[in-house]
């Protein structure tokens, strides 16, 4: 499981998403959240969740997820 932020561009990083994406493979995994939306968008891997986390928050493989304000992601 990661967590990845995904920027608007390299030169405006004000403007960023966060995602939790259920997926065990880092190049997959950025894949998958730079197709959720702006073309350009710089995709990073921030931190790597154990699996159990996964479990806990009841997320599948392959799932993507936008994380809202507030939200907790750690395990």
């Amino acid at each position: 499981m990661r967590l990845l932020t995904k920027h608007a561009s390299a030169e405006d990083r004000s403007i960023e998403q966060w995602f939790l994406v259920a997926i065990g493979d880092d190049d997959k995994a950025t894949d998958a959240v730079a197709k959720s939306g702006a073309a350009g968008a710089v995709v990073e891997i921030v931190r790597h969740i154990p699996a159990a986390t996964l479990a806990r928050w009841g997320m599948t493989e392959g799932e993507v997820r936008l994380v809202l304000p507030g939200e907790p992601t750690a395990g």
